[in-house]
């Protein structure tokens, strides 16, 4: 696939396949990501990737703290303005997609739920940095990878979604992955094989245009 087709055609993939992805095409993809850009050549990335038993334990335990309310240990930071708009419409299409309509606290519940278990993936990779690093710079690298990850599926046949829903339940998936403090979060994606059914998977988010968003000096 030529870079540029993937970079137009990816998409957050929220619904998959109930089909196993091997740990030599996850390795793959993870070997071809870490040629990211970092700056200094610190390689401040780690990954803690998940499958089977272990990663329905964690959604196991994500669900059961979302159904008690557990409040999370990575919450949101609200959005505001445009910022907030985007975030507005693009659920707005996903909704639309899914059929579930703004009064349905119901079924709002069970999408926010998916998120909490991955979407159902049949993997995920965890993305990690030392706690010693600084944030400003090293996470900058990390997002690199992360877009990096997610092209690199694309060569397998594979989708993705990048969810900051993945660790935001952090105590949990500490205990099970046992993954220790000096080691801070900063993502997790989800990937496997799209489901084509799936409606929320057409859903074909908007970028704003060029002009709004650049400005050009000496051209």
């Amino acid at each position: 696939m030529e870079l540029k087709q993937a970079i137009l055609t990816r998409r957050s993939v929220r619904g998959f396949l109930d089909r196993p992805v091997s740990k030599e095409i996850i390795e793959d993809i993870l070997r071809t990501a870490t040629r990211a850009v970092s700056a200094n050549n610190t390689q401040p990335w780690e990954f803690a990737v998940m499958t089977g038993d272990v990663m329905k334990k964690v959604a196991a335990d994500n669900m059961a703290r979302f159904e008690r309310g557990e409040a999370e240990d990575f919450p949101d930071i609200p959005f505001e303005g445009v910022y907030r708009k985007r975030q507005v419409d693009v659920a707005k299409q996903l909704f639309g997609a899914m059929d579930i309509e703004r009064g349905d606290k119901e079924k709002r519940h069970w999408w926010m739920g998916r998120g909490f278990r991955f979407f159902d993936a049949p993997a995920a990779i965890i993305l990690m940095m030392d706690a010693s690093l600084d944030e400003s710079t090293c996470r900058f690298d990390v997002g690199c990878v992360a877009q990096n990850i997610c092209l690199a599926a694309m060569e397998h046949g594979l989708g993705t979604c990048v969810e900051d829903q993945a660790i935001m339940y952090q105590t949990g998936l500490r205990e099970i992955l046992r993954i220790p403090e000096d080691k801070r979060f900063v993502s997790g994606i989800a990937i496997g094989y799209a489901d084509p059914e799936f409606p929320a998977n057409g859903v074909i988010s908007e970028r704003a245009d060029i002009d709004e968003i650049t400005s050009w000096y000496g051209f």
